[in-house]
């Protein structure tokens, strides 16, 4: 079985999902209780100027000039270094530390990375490019999506000094697209790697034990510490945010995956006023219905998501819909299509449920003993504590 690594350094833990098989490191305890401060929409300026790709030249690899986006871009860069109280083996409380990368967005010092760098941190630090360090509070985090917004603690014109990382358009990535990470691997500051986009529209575990869609899978050397840290495009902007790898020993094999700039972008006005974002829920688990699995099972339909379990009481089960019993998947409802789109695998079930929002209608269609019902879900919040895929 492969192996995810969250990218800071993290413990493994893992979740199964029907009968797909999904490892996942979290590396978060439980948020701190920190009243945000209010914050006001990032600054548009200054900013890192958009590199420019060059033909030839020291530290161009394939056309791009990597030393020229690193020296835009690097000084944007922090290094997050993270204090959390955890329990050893003998149930002994002792402090645990960690380190993971993050990028400044504005200039009242604002700066993204991971929840499970901050989500759980009693103390966080944060070191500039010029290697001073300052303390920094949680605003808010998005546990969801493992996206975590942090405040620096330093003077008005010191931030004002700050170099900040433009954003740019992951949707409008391409695969073979040439892209550079900066960050912290194993507390190796600013350290930058070239590669391409490997893939896009991936759905991934996440460290709430919820699946994130529309990441971007990409082989630019990605390792522990690389946490938060932003992958850019050859223009110098941010595309992604580093989140995880995969790996079957602890270091980089060239799969990694980081957040859409797009998610956070969606996200973003609800971490700057400090609040956590609302996700839509429907509260099933399940597993992907594929032809050899509905020839043993005897379904009317090759196709669709044979519901694994579904939540007592949440949306899905006020709607009428059904799990399997007593493990048998033959008993579990099929779910064909959602409102008539075709719904193959719960990373359909995922990237659907993404583009709503709590309160919104789906229209479920599914197949239960041979016949095909069609039922309207609810959707409720999304909170952590709740245990399936979506």
């Amino acid at each position: 079985m492969k192996s995810i690594f969250r990218t800071s350094f993290a413990v493994l833990v893992g979740i199964v999902i029907g009968a797909t098989s999904l490892v996942a490191c979290f590396g978060a305890l439980p948020a701190p209780r920190i009243e945000p401060p209010q914050a006001a929409p990032p600054a548009q300026a200054p900013q890192a100027p958009p590199a420019q790709p060059a033909a030839s030249g020291g530290g161009v690899a394939s056309g791009v000039d990597v030393s020229d986006v690193y020296e835009r871009v690097s000084p944007a860069v922090v290094n997050i270094t993270f204090s959390a109280r955890a329990r050893d083996a003998f149930g002994r409380t002792q402090q645990a530390e960690g380190t993971g990368s993050g990028f400044i967005i504005d200039d009242q010092g604002h700066v993204v990375t991971n929840h499970h760098v901050a989500g759980g941190a009693n103390r966080l630090d944060v070191t500039l490019a010029d290697n001073t360090s300052h303390a920094a509070d949680l605003v808010a985090s998005d546990q969801a999506n493992d996206l975590a917004l942090l405040k620096i603690n330093a003077p008005a014109e010191r931030l004002r000094e700050l170099t900040i990382a433009r954003l740019g358009d992951s949707d409008a990535l391409r695969v073979g697209q040439a892209v550079v990470a900066i960050g912290n691997p194993f507390g190796l500051e600013r350290s930058a790697s070239f590669g391409i986009v490997s893939s896009v529209g991936r759905t991934r575990p996440g460290e709430a034990q919820r699946l994130i869609s529309n990441m971007i899978q990409t082989d630019a050397a990605i390792n522990p510490g690389n946490s938060g840290g932003p992958l850019l495009n050859i223009r110098g902007e941010v595309i992604g945010i580093n989140e995880q790898i995969e790996a079957p020993s602890r270091g980089n094999v060239g799969v990694g995956f980081a957040i859409p700039v797009n998610t956070l972008k969606r996200y973003l006005p609800d971490l700057l006023a400090g609040r956590e974002p609302r996700h839509a829920y429907i509260g099933i688990a399940g597993a992907p219905l594929t032809p050899t699995l509905a020839e043993q099972i005897r379904a009317p339909v090759p196709q669709g998501v044979i519901l694994a379990n579904v939540v007592p009481g949440g949306p899905a089960a006020r709607a009428g819909l059904r799990g399997a019993q007593r493990g048998d998947p033959a008993t579990g409802d099929i779910i064909t299509a959602l409102d008539g789109q075709p719904t193959r695998s719960i990373q359909d079930v995922a990237a659907h449920i993404d583009k709503k929002e709590p309160g919104d209608s789906v229209r479920v269609s599914y197949v239960r003993g041979g016949q095909t019902s069609e039922t309207t879900v609810t959707l409720d919040v999304w909170q952590p504590s709740q245990t399936p895929a979506r």
